[in-house]
């Protein structure tokens, strides 16, 4: 199977120097994908292509210690002419040239290592047949056609360029995945480097449960006892990351180590009219996007617009933003300076928003037709006007306030041109009057009856639940009590059916062995005494073993009583009758005399 790390090579590949390891960890990987229809043999030959990587590289010396190759330095008379370097002559002892062979040696050992990383699955049969030629040029010990070997590696870098052309990928729980399943992803050309999957698998892509894992690895306490290692000025950019696929998924369960401090703040930003296209009244203009507004003191996601550019759709668009004066007077602006409406708003894979404004006065039409008949649209742009949830970060090195939510859009204005630094030209926002932004001390102090009112309806609420959960409590350890009640009176019915179920099967094996007993040849006595034996029995098992025991028992002591192997001799009835009642009588001296007759005569 594929390694995902060094560590899990094999122990005869773990005495390589360190990079020797990532060659032959590269190599396997790419040759078990390339020779997956070999069955048996996939790994056998993923393991000889990777020894062969390692060997084009490193060598073994007199030790049997691995150690780098070093280039060859000088040419034969032969192979002059083929030497790929032009130089100043005074610069020329600096410059290591290579043969042929070596220059298909380093183009195989690229092609090892790329594959290897990337997702080498295109147009894989070729890149399977030059992997494999190249094997044979190289493991060749007679001397090969220079033609030849100059073919294969041209072949051999047309072949390295398609597989850098593809994009690199990284082994995890047997799957190949992309840059974009990794939160952190400090070099998108080196897989080994990505941390925080949150793709559970490439069909799936982000999960819940993937997303809550990678959130894990920044706890204190891990995920499974293992952290993630970030660096320091990348760890505020990861911690926004995740927070923003909490709320793709909508998971309300954020953790409170990825947490940032929220501000709500107005959201500014202008763009040009000059990639829009305008036909019959019809603009497609670009509303925003990702990265920095002019002044970079705002930084837009490209996740968060492609999860929250909706936010614009239907949105009015006014010409000009208003005055100060104007907006206090009305907010919800003039019905005069409507001019447009704001529809089809999209948004592409790369978080660029665009939507169609539809143009609704004639006057801004026809200034918008001659803005672009004359190549002009960029001296028009439009501005939004949104409020935004924020927080500090520091991005490509630089403190700003990354927008992690667009909370809602007011509208979408046509103005003439941004101000200072990129901003459109308008004024400071006073949250004491913004109900967007407006702070709760500002609240207290223009609005103490609101704010009285909100206070008290929050109490009443507050002592209604409270009391709500009062309650329940009551009724819940009403019900523990019923539950306790109904336990003890289920106990004791069961106690009950035991016993009754005993006394049954008792009173039926008693009839049974009295049966037993009556039926059997046995003196009064001896049944007395099995009846006694069994008299606290609740089944019959054993009876019939008593009874064979006693029977056998009776019979012996009779046939003790004979005397045998003296010849024939006078038999005396009565004399024997005595000679067995004695005999009885000291083996059982608690008999009666009556009992004793019995057992002599045998009824």
């Amino acid at each position: 199977m594929p390694y995902s790390t060094v560590a899990e090579l094999p122990d005869n590949v773990k005495s390589l120097p360190a990079h020797a390891k990532e060659i032959y960890m590269k190599a396997f990987n790419a040759a078990f994908e390339q020779y997956k229809d070999r069955g048996k043999q996939r790994e056998a030959l993923a393991h000889a292509t990777a020894w062969t990587a390692v060997k084009t590289k490193y060598k073994q010396d007199e030790n049997d210690n691995w150690v780098a190759k070093e280039a060859a330095s000088d040419l034969s008379d032969d192979n002059k002419s083929d030497e790929i370097t032009s130089v100043e002559p005074e610069k020329m002892k600096e410059v290591i040239t290579y043969e042929p062979i070596e220059a298909l040696r380093n183009t195989y050992q690229e092609i090892i290592q790329e594959a290897g990383k990337r997702n080498a699955s295109l147009d894989a049969a070729r890149i399977k047949k030059i992997v494999e030629l190249c094997q044979e040029l190289l493991s060749s010990e007679g001397e090969v056609d220079v033609k030849v070997i100059k073919k294969v590696t041209k072949e051999a870098a047309e072949v390295l360029t398609l597989i850098k052309e593809q994009p690199a990928m990284k082994i995890e729980d047997g799957q190949k995945f992309p840059s974009g399943a990794y939160v952190y992803v400090p070099d998108t050309d080196k897989p080994s480097g990505w941390q925080l999957r949150i793709w559970e698998t490439p069909d799936l892509k982000a999960t819940k449960k993937q997303v809550k894992i990678a959130a894990l690895y920044l706890s204190n306490g891990g995920y499974s006892g293992k952290h993630a290692n970030i660096a320091r000025e990348k760890l505020s950019e990861v911690k926004r990351r995740l927070r923003s696929e909490y709320l793709n998924l909508e998971m309300d369960d954020l953790p409170k180590w990825i947490t940032e401090t929220e501000t709500r703040e107005r959201i500014l930003n202008f763009t040009p009219l000059t990639e829009a296209k305008y036909e019959k009244r019809r603009a497609q203009v670009i509303v925003i996007k990702p990265g920095f507004n002019a002044s970079e003191d705002r930084y837009y996601p490209a996740e968060m617009l492609k999860r929250d550019y909706k936010v614009f759709e239907g949105m009015k668009m006014y010409a000009d933003h208003p005055t100060e004066e104007e907006d206090k007077a009305r907010p919800e602006r003039s019905i005069t300076d409507w001019v447009a409406t704001l529809k089809e708003v999209t948004c592409d894979e790369n978080g660029v928003v665009t939507g169609i404004a539809e143009v609704i006065v004639e006057w801004l039409n026809e200034k918008l037709t001659a803005l672009r008949d004359k190549g002009m649209l960029n001296e028009m742009g439009i501005s939004i006007n949104a409020v935004g949830s924020a927080t500090k970060s520091t991005i490509d090195g630089k403190e700003t306030l990354v927008i992690e939510k667009l909370v809602a859009c007011r509208s979408v204005d046509f103005v003439t041109e941004p101000g200072a630094g990129g901003i459109v030209t308008f004024y400071e926002s006073d949250r004491r009057y913004d109900v967007d932004l407006i702070e709760l001390s500002t609240l207290r102090e223009k609005r103490p009856d609101l704010v009285k009112s909100i206070e008290a309806n929050v109490r009443a609420e507050i002592t209604k639940e409270v009391k709500k959960a009062m309650e329940n409590e009551e009724k819940i350890t009403e019900l523990e009590g019923q539950v306790t009640t109904l336990t003890a009176e289920n106990t004791d019915l069961k106690t009950k059916m035991t016993e009754v179920e005993k006394a049954k099967a008792k009173a039926e094996a008693q009839a049974t062995i009295k049966e037993a007993v009556d039926q059997a040849e046995l003196p009064n006595a001896a049944k007395e005494r099995i009846v006694e034996r069994f008299k606290d029995a609740e089944t019959a098992d054993g009876i019939e073993e008593a009874i064979k025991s006693e029977v056998d028992y009776i019979a012996k002591l009779a046939e003790a009583g004979k005397v045998k192997g003296l010849g024939q001799t006078k038999t005396n009835p009565e004399k024997d009758k005595a000679d067995l009642r004695e005999s009885f009588k000291k083996l059982h001296p608690e008999w009666t005399d009556a009992q004793i007759d019995t057992a002599v005569t045998g009824r």
